[in-house]
């Protein structure tokens, strides 16, 4: 792999006309040209799903492209081939491709194999011939090709093979395309090209599923699978996904990927991570995640509804749909984007008075501050001038006009003068009882 530090970014306006325009260009013409004109189908077939067969035990014999010929080939071995199995299903599941396994001499499209080559060739491929075996080899001169994971070199090689063997070409050396304009692993795991070129960093790690071009790619050739994780699906901590890649159990576990998901109300949980974040509910767009950057983004015609941030001091920005937001510890910022939004806090360490957290965009119309979770049981909010010892919680409201930022200052406990919790709102603001969650919303 060569690797280079052009920038070009792949960071689009929060304009919604322009993000159109670059969600039709990826779909409609960088997604044509990264495919050959053969799919498991045939030559041309684009758009029809596919079912093809695979193997590990084929005989070695088969595994022998010309430029490997002398070459010791051997099988997969067992982490190999549960690895490879994974990687198949990472694909199929943003696109209609079924799959079954060979155990035997029965007709296989592609069979995988392991050679030994000292050269700078870690893995080749055929690109996809409905008439003939194709073949996916790995280089076993690489120590990672021996043992791959979703986050190093030898899981990216494989990812990268298996690719090729769907139909998807390499996306940094593209044709009529300058050096500079060359696509990076930040959106296409077919690329050479690091991500440090697109201005992200994903330090000593390397993407190893389909990243958001690659989607594009492979639905426009087998189309797009409607039937993944139509549920409420949350990413990231706490993940119901059942994929390792999409999920993270502990602060040192390293995320990188573009989600398809094909319905329900879904959530973005890094909450288990204490880096500055800047995460991006957006369409297409990426987010900083983890202490990577540029790690995590949404494959096109994907909607992601709610964000939880972590104990650092984040950036969290909605979408057009209805938002929920939780900033967590930390002076987060936050941007609904359109929609009637929820800011919810979970405990008044959240947004204390030193470092409380910003609202950039509150609509007193439609958006709503959720503090349900601090007040459960409690007798609910009075908006007041002054605090008091009532038995309810209060809140003052200030507007600062040299700043223009509207205060809220929160007692919980019926101290007087003294604030458990500030939100700063930007903007002049005069919110009602009505602005506020005070119990849990019931959900069918």
């Amino acid at each position: 792999m060569r690797t280079t530090y052009e920038h070009n970014s792949y960071n689009i306006s929060t304009d919604q006309q322009t993000r159109i325009a670059y969600k039709n260009k990826v779909k409609e013409e960088i997604a044509k040209e990264i495919v050959t004109e053969y799919t498991l189908n045939g030559r041309k077939q684009y758009g029809m799903s596919t079912r093809l067969t695979f193997s590990f035990t084929h005989p070695t014999d088969k595994g022998m492209i010309h430029r490997l010929r002398g070459n010791l080939i051997s099988l997969f071995s067992p982490l190999q081939t549960l690895f490879a199995e994974k990687l198949m299903q990472s694909w199929s599941d943003v696109a209609n491709i079924s799959y079954s396994k060979s155990s035997g001499d029965d007709d296989v499209n592609i069979g995988f194999y392991n050679f030994f080559q000292e050269s700078s060739l870690a893995g080749i491929a055929h690109f996809p011939n409905h008439s003939k075996f194709g073949v996916v080899n790995i280089n076993r001169f690489y120590g990672s090709n021996n043992s791959p994971t979703y986050l190093n070199f030898g899981g990216h090689v494989l990812a990268h093979e298996i690719g090729h063997s769907f139909g998807l070409i390499h996306t940094h050396n593209l044709k009529n395309t300058p050096k500079h304009q060359q696509h990076t692993q930040q959106v296409s795991i077919m690329s050479y090209r690091s991500e440090q070129a697109s201005g992200a960093d994903y330090g000593k790690f390397t993407p190893s599923t389909p990243q958001l071009y690659d989607i594009a790619a492979i639905q426009y050739l087998y189309g797009a699978n409607m039937n993944t994780r139509t549920g409420d699906t949350v990413y990231g901590f706490n993940s119901n996904s059942e994929r390792e890649f999409l999920s993270a159990n502990v602060a040192s576990d390293k995320l990188i990927f573009c989600v398809w998901d094909a319905g329900g109300i879904d959530t973005f949980d890094f909450s288990g991570y204490s880096e500055k974040q800047n995460i991006n509910l957006q369409e297409m767009s990426f987010s900083d995640v983890g202490g990577l950057m540029g790690n995590i983004s949404i494959a096109a015609d994907v909607v992601i509804e709610n964000a939880i941030g972590g104990s650092g001091d984040d950036k969290l920005h909605g979408n057009e749909t209805d938002n929920t937001l939780t900033g967590g510890a930390g002076a987060d910022q936050l941007w609904g984007n359109g929609g009637n939004n929820i800011f919810r806090y979970n405990r008044t360490s959240d947004s204390i008075s030193t470092r409380p957290d910003t609202l950039h965009d509150f609509k007193s119309d439609k958006d709503k501050i959720d503090l349900s979770p601090i007040l459960f049981g409690s007798s609910g909010i009075a908006l007041v001038d002054r605090f008091s010892s009532s038995d309810q919680t209060e809140i003052i409201q200030k507007y600062n006009e040299i700043r223009d930022i509207t205060y809220l200052m929160i007692d919980f406990d019926n101290n007087v003068h003294e604030t458990d919790m500030m939100i700063s709102l930007i903007g002049k603001h005069q919110l009602t009882t009505n602005n506020f969650i005070v119990s849990p919303q019931l959900t069918a």
